[in-house]
């Protein structure tokens, strides 16, 4: 039997075992690996992988069938970002033809790099590949993946600082002016990520943080302007949350505990109510 084909029949056996998954970020939610992946736009696709300490095998599923329509080896450890503690997890572009991977990086303070590999998820062969001295984390994509979205964690802990930066994924060029809330004056950012929602075009990206000894927030960043918005929650503590678009009124990002609401962001104001 070839090689290959072992590696993609222990792919698919990973993918069966339910909650196969992995965290070895000190600061981040971290990655994952083998079972849910991530799916793509339409649902119909999941892209999953499975990482040695030298390579990584990444695959995408047709959800209904179970059948792999598309394989790579890729050289070097990487896997599917999670972007939030509930397990959430990113990196397929809104149109669908790019996919982000990422590795772990080291403590905040210490010395080391994370990287970043970005693959034509029509192909899945690498387009780009990004090294970053530091500690990062995946947070988002732009529609048509000419910009990802990263987290800089400067501190770790319950309550970690960290700032949002974006990088052009044809230049390679990082900005250096951190995504900030211009209607206010901080520029370290602190909290946990607690779920994500995304926009039906992939355009917009909410996740609700949950800071020790404050009212959570749900940070709304626009990866097409590249602008962010933070919107206090009229809220003191959380439970079991989850964010729902939509599910009363067009324009409406609701905070639910099960199925009772919360709280309501207006989408076109950015701005929340205690339902």
């Amino acid at each position: 039997m070839k090689l290959g084909l072992v590696v993609l029949l222990t792919l698919v056996a990973a993918i069966a075992a339910p909650g196969a998954q992995a965290d070895g970020s000190p600061y981040a939610p971290g990655l994952v690996q083998g079972a849910s992946g991530v799916l793509d736009a339409s649902g119909a696709l999941r892209y999953v992988t499975l990482a040695s300490s030298s390579s990584t095998v990444v695959a995408a599923i047709r959800v209904r069938s179970g059948r792999v329509v598309r394989s790579n080896v890729l050289r070097g450890f990487y896997g599917v970002p999670i972007v939030a503690w509930d397990g959430s997890t990113g990196g397929v572009s809104g149109d669908g033809r790019s996919l982000v991977l990422a590795s772990y990086g080291p403590p905040p303070g210490q010395p080391g790099v994370t990287s970043f590999v970005i693959l034509n998820a029509q192909t899945l062969r690498k387009a780009h590949t990004f090294r970053l001295l530091g500690s990062w984390a995946y947070d988002a994509v732009s529609p048509d993946g000419s910009t990802i979205y990263l987290v800089e964690y400067l501190s770790a802990g319950q309550s970690p600082h960290y700032r949002v930066r974006s990088l052009d994924t044809e230049t390679g060029r990082l900005d250096p002016d951190p995504i900030v809330d211009r209607r206010e004056d901080e520029v370290l950012m602190r909290g946990q990520p607690v779920t994500r929602r995304l926009s039906t075009d992939g355009r917009w990206a909410y996740t609700l943080y949950a800071r020790g000894g404050q009212a959570p927030f749900v940070h709304a960043l626009d990866t097409v302007k590249r602008e962010a918005y933070c919107v206090d929650l009229p809220l003191s503590q959380l439970g079991q949350i989850e964010l729902r678009l939509g599910g009363g009124r067009a324009g409406e990002l609701r905070v639910q505990n099960g199925k009772t609401v919360l709280a309501v962001v207006d989408t076109k104001t950015l701005e929340a109510r205690r339902t």
